[in-house]
């Protein structure tokens, strides 16, 4: 049996305060949680309102997971700033870069956790692909790792970049992992703080372009 549709008797001036807490409630449900754990109703109960409210501001749950996604990525603009900072070597501004990004990242559980399985679901778009790219900063980015290393090619630079990420957020995503699973492995397992391990990573992965 459909849900009646409630009135809004939350005390909102308008619809426009009930669609934010719609969207902050998603967000906030995605970032600690998963996007899994997102469902339609847990919004709603989050937010207050009722599921014909969500629906009739967001017209989809999918329309609803994009947004939040958006306004999540968006949240790392200001990771890039150390990327802008041309008082410090590239390389330094590379590891700042690499140090903020992920300190930011581990303040998003729930996203650690899905990070790679739901990649699809983030990126469900050339369009919001695209979106993202251009709010990653990702031509400055190069620009940094050419300046490190010389390399000209656009490709071999994203290689390289490629290479960084894998290295540095497989630690992080095992962590998380380990953090929810059997206390005797996690026990066994050392994983080296992030600084360590970024540090001990650029010195291995740059010495040459010392």
């Amino acid at each position: 049996m459909k849900e009646p549709m409630k009135e809004d008797t939350t005390g909102h001036a308008s619809g426009t305060d009930t669609k934010h807490d719609i969207l902050k409630a998603t967000v906030e449900l995605i970032r600690d949680e998963g996007i899994e754990c997102a469902t339609l109703r847990r919004i709603a109960t989050k937010a207050d309102t009722n599921l014909a409210l969500v629906n009739y501001h967001f017209g989809s749950k999918e329309k609803l997971i994009t947004q939040a996604i958006r306004s999540l990525v968006l949240t790392f603009e200001d990771v890039f700033n150390a990327l802008e900072d041309d008082t410090m070597p590239a390389r330094e501004r590379l590891k700042q870069f690499f140090y903020r990004y992920v300190r930011h990242l581990q303040e998003y559980p729930g996203l650690v956790r899905q990070m790679i399985d739901q990649t699809r679901v983030i990126f469900e778009s050339q369009h919001e692909y695209s979106h993202y790219c251009k709010v990653m900063k990702t031509r400055r980015l190069i620009g940094t790792v050419r300046e490190i290393t010389g390399e000209e090619d656009d490709d071999n630079i994203r290689k390289m970049l490629m290479q960084l990420y894998g290295a540095i957020f497989f630690p992080v995503i095992m962590k998380s992992f380990l953090a929810e699973g059997d206390e005797d492995m996690a026990s066994t397992i050392h994983i080296a703080p992030l600084e360590e391990q970024i540090d001990t990573l650029f010195e291995h992965y740059f010495h040459q372009y010392s």
